[in-house]
């Protein structure tokens, strides 16, 4: 494991109103780490999460992420990461080739490469079967395995799982 850090967070908070979500958390995770939050509903995981894939603009502190950041390059971070949601971001009306091509559309990789990986992503899932199967038909392990696919299409630097 290497020293460089990919993502370093100093006093990060969000506030909603007079709400405080997180509570000026500091921390670093070095490349090759697997670095988790713990903590009951309610006590800020998924907020520092979104701060942290440049959904969610911190209201104090900074973070880098992959060596950008968050507050002023957040599409720059969102191109380096992957990020898993809780409620998966399957789009249950198209099927699953075709949630692989938007995904990759949205990961700014061309129609080759989107078709390469659609190929190989299948294979190694094993869902070449389901290619043209509707995702809102498939069982709820299969949607899984398929959302974290769709974290990792783009063969990120950091992924992000939300539960």
């Amino acid at each position: 494991m290497t020293d460089e850090k990919v993502i370093i967070a100093e006093n990060l908070t969000k506030r909603f109103g007079s709400f405080v979500a997180t509570d000026h958390i500091s921390f670093s995770v070095r490349r090759g780490e697997i670095f988790g939050f713990l903590g009951a509903n309610g006590a800020g995981k998924t907020t520092a999460m979104r701060m942290l894939c440049g959904l969610s603009r911190p209201s104090e502190g900074r973070a880098v992420v992959a060596g950008f950041d968050v507050a002023s390059q957040a599409e720059q971070v969102k191109r380096h990461i992957g990020y898993m949601s809780q409620k998966f971001s399957l789009y249950d009306d198209l099927t699953v080739a075709e949630n692989m091509r938007l995904f990759g559309g949205i990961y700014g990789m061309g129609r080759r490469q989107i078709a390469e990986r659609t190929a190989g992503m299948l294979v190694d899932l094993g869902l070449e079967g389901e290619r043209n199967s509707l995702v809102k038909s498939l069982p709820l392990g299969w949607k899984q395995k398929l959302a974290f696919a769709l974290a990792i299409f783009h063969e990120p630097e950091i992924v992000f799982l939300d539960e």
